[in-house]
């Protein structure tokens, strides 16, 4: 009879033990578990230090004063007191911030800006809705820019940038355009997509932090005033990552169910947009493209169909 292949007794004894150990630490190892490891936006934390070359040395009629402060997401905390985690988990590399003010002894500083590297030009963005007041003012700075009066904030390319003033009557819109074009030579154009088709004339910007048009699950909203004709109507841009988008637009739809709002899809001149028959606010419309997600409240459909494919197909 030709030799058995099976494993001696004692063999089998020492595996079943070994893998009763892997179980009893593995089970332990679980209990403790680091989020972290789950978390793909923190990555390794090995980036390359932060280009701080284009940082002024003034801002006229303010020098800056002090070294530059350097923080990474280990310490991060120490300068964001409460909210480093919101910053790490949506991207952070590094924070760099510069202080302006007279070189006069004794004077202490002026005008604060911060510089957050999130690493993508959509993860800057997120942290500017994030971050910035509601009800505030957009100011052509950078991508993206907001004024709310003690600062302003802005984006450009993955840059989210505040500069913050202690003073009143200081030019910090002129300073960031003068920092975000300098960016923009540098650094090239950001490829984050992200604005208003050209539905008619603008009339107004604003940012609205939470409860647009009393829905919880649309903040950050984005809202842009049109006038087409003698038509003033409203847009509004949402943005986020693939899945906060599905996120948002599953609870758009839970909510029209549970309120028996008619909601039907449709196709005109090749552009799919949904149609919201809303007993309230009257008809209005949500079209998805890209990483975000347009609606347009007090237009008919028809009229905005050939700008908006502009818009999506240029």
């Amino acid at each position: 009879m030709p030799a058995s292949n099976e494993p001696h007794p004692w063999i089998r004894i020492v595996l079943l033990l070994i893998l009763g150990l892997l179980a009893l630490v593995i089970g332990y190892d679980g209990q403790r578990y680091d989020p972290g490891l789950l978390d793909f936006s923190k990555g390794d934390g090995s980036g390359a230090a932060m280009d701080t070359s284009w940082i002024p040395e003034q801002l006229p009629p303010l020098s800056r004063v002090g070294p530059l402060r350097h923080f990474t997401r280990d310490n991060l905390f120490e300068y964001v007191n409460g909210h480093a985690e919101s910053y790490i988990n949506a991207g952070f590399k590094g924070l760099v911030v510069a202080e302006y003010g007279s070189l006069d002894p004794g004077s202490q500083p002026q005008v604060t800006m911060d510089v957050f590297d999130m690493g993508e030009p959509l993860f800057a963005f997120g942290m500017l809705m994030n971050e910035t007041p509601a009800n505030v003012k957009a100011i052509n700075v950078g991508t993206m820019g907001f004024d709310f009066g003690e600062g302003i904030n802005f984006i450009q390319g993955s840059l989210f940038i505040k500069i913050s003033a202690f003073v009143t009557g200081l030019p910090l819109e002129r300073w960031g355009g003068e920092i975000a074009a300098g960016l923009l030579k540098k650094m090239g154009s950001s490829p984050l997509v992200l604005g208003f088709p050209a539905l008619g004339e603008v009339v107004e910007t604003r940012f609205i932090k939470e409860n647009y048009h009393g829905l919880a699950f649309f903040g950050n909203v984005l809202e842009r005033t049109f006038k087409r004709g003698e038509t003033v109507f409203q847009s509004f841009l949402l943005t986020g990552s693939p899945e906060e988008l599905a996120k948002r637009k599953q609870a758009l739809l839970d909510f029209l169910a549970k309120e028996n709002i008619p909601a039907t899809m449709v196709q005109d001149g090749g552009i799919p947009y949904l149609r919201i028959q809303d007993p309230y606010e009257g008809d209005w419309f949500v079209v998805e493209h890209g990483p975000q997600i347009l609606g347009i409240f007090g237009m008919e459909m028809q009229p905005l169909v050939q700008p908006l494919k502009e818009f999506f197909n240029p």
